[in-house]
C-alpha cells in the first residue's frame, strides 16, 4: 500500500526552496519563510514519521540557522541551535530501533539542553535581532515538551514492564473478537486450527514510533507469509482512525480496533500515563507496545520482553521462533 502524500510537509519543503532563493533578493523574508516551513513539518510530526518529514525538519533547521547567523560574524551558533532542535525532536523517532522508547533518554535532555544554552547566549549578544530571538521560540518549545515526555514515559514504561505480561509463553492465548479497519469482525478461534497469528499491540495513531512499527512489520510481511502466518495489528483507536491510519502509513495487513481496551487488558499490556491520557483520551489507559506469536493451535510461542521495550520493534528476533515451527501443512496434519 502506498502512503499518501504529507501536504503540510510538502508545502513546508517548497517554503524552504523559496526561503533559499529568497536569501539572495529578499533576506528579511528568507528566514520567515523557513521558519514556516519548520513549523509546517512539525504540524505533521506525529502523522506519518516518515523520512521525508524527518529529513525535511532537519534541512530546514539548518537552513533557518543559517540565515539566521548571516547577521552575525561570529561562530554559527543559531545553525548549532537549530540543528541540536532538530535532532531533539526526531532522533528518538527516526531511529526507534536502536532508542526505544526506554534506551538512552538522557540523549534528548543533554541535546535541548545544549540548544537552549547556545541560544540564550547568541540573544543575550549585543544586536541581536528580532528574527533571531523569535524564529526558534517554536521549535525550541516543541522539543522541550518531547523531551519531557520522552523522558516521563520511558519512566513508566520501565516500571510498568517490570511486572511482566498476564499472558506468559507457553500458555494459551486469550480469544477475541475486535473488528478490523473495515468495520468487519474478527476473532481470534478463527485462526486457530488454520493458521498462525503474530497479534502486535500499538499505542495509538498518536504514537509516532507505532508507525515505525508497523512499517517495520510490513516490511517482514513475506517471510511471516512463508510460514503461513497472519499479522494482526490492535490498537484503541475507532475503526475509523485505524482505517485511515493504515492507508496514510502503508499497511496491509489488518488493524483491529481494542477501544474499550478489553483485549490488552486480557493480555496485560495497558499502563497508566496521566500526561498521554489527557491528549489521547484514553480513561482506560494505554497499551503497551507487545507482540504475540500464537501458534496453530493456539499456544502462545513468543513473547517480546517486557524488560527491554521496544523488543517487538525488531521482527528479526521472532524469525528464529519461526523457523522452529513446522510448515503451515505439518502444523495443519498435527492439529487433526
Amino acid at each position: 500500500m502506498k502512503q499518501k502524500i504529507h501536504p503540510f510537509t510538502t508545502v513546508g519543503a517548497l517554503l524552504c526552496a523559496f526561503g533559499l532563493v529568497a536569501a539572495f533578493t529578499w533576506p528579511v523574508a528568507a528566514p520567515i519563510l523557513v521558519a514556516l516551513a519548520y513549523g509546517l513539518a512539525l504540524l505533521e510530526f506525529i502523522k506519518y514519521t516518515s523520512r521525508f518529514q524527518f529529513g525535511m525538519l532537519l534541512v530546514s533547521g539548518t537552513v533557518l540557522g543559517l540565515l539566521l547567523d548571516q547577521t552575525h560574524s561570529t561562530l554559527p551558533v543559531m545553525t548549532m541551535v537549530m540543528v541540536l532542535t532538530a535532532l531533539a525532536t526526531i532522533l528518538r523517532q527516526a531511529k526507534m530501533q536502536v532508542f526505544t522508547y526506554v534506551k538512552y533518554t538522557w540523549v534528548e535532555p543533554v541535546l535541548i539542553m545544549l540548544a537552549l544554552s547556545l541560544y540564550l547566549f547568541q540573544v543575550l549578544q549585543p544586536g541581536a535581532t528580532w528574527q533571531s530571538i523569535a524564529l526558534p521560540i517554536v521549535p525550541l518549545m516543541y522539543a522541550g515538551m518531547l523531551v519531557v515526555l520522552y523522558v516521563q514515559d520511558g519512566v513508566l514504561l520501565k516500571r510498568k514492564a517490570s511486572g511482566g505480561y498476564r499472558v506468559q509463553l507457553g500458555q494459551k492465548a486469550p480469544d477475541f473478537e475486535l473488528p478490523n479497519q473495515s468495520g468487519n469482525s474478527v476473532r481470534l478461534s478463527d485462526y486457530i486450527g488454520n493458521h498462525p497469528v503474530l497479534l502486535v499491540f500499538v499505542r495509538g495513531d498518536w504514537c509516532p514510533g507505532c508507525h515505525i512499527m508497523l512499517r517495520t512489520y510490513e516490511r517482514n510481511r513475506e517471510h511471516f507469509l512463508e510460514k503461513g502466518i497472519h499479522v494482526l495489528g490492535i490498537g484503541p483507536d475507532s475503526v475509523d482512525v485505524n482505517k485511515d491510519m493504515v492507508e496514510r502509513i502503508g499497511v496491509g495487513y489488518e488493524l483491529l480496533s481494542d477501544s474499550g481496551q478489553r483485549t490488552s487488558q486480557q493480555y496485560g499490556v495497558v499502563y497508566d500515563n496521566p500526561m498521554l491520557e489527557v491528549g489521547v483520551d484514553y480513561t482506560e489507559g494505554i497499551p503497551l507496545p507487545a507482540s504475540f506469536l500464537v501458534d496453530i493451535e493456539g499456544t502462545i510461542r513468543y513473547v517480546s520482553r517486557p524488560d527491554r521495550v521496544g523488543e517487538f520493534l525488531d521482527p528479526a528476533l521472532i524469525f528464529g521462533v519461526l523457523d522452529a515451527l513446522p510448515t503451515v501443512e505439518n502444523q495443519l496434519w498435527k492439529a487433526a
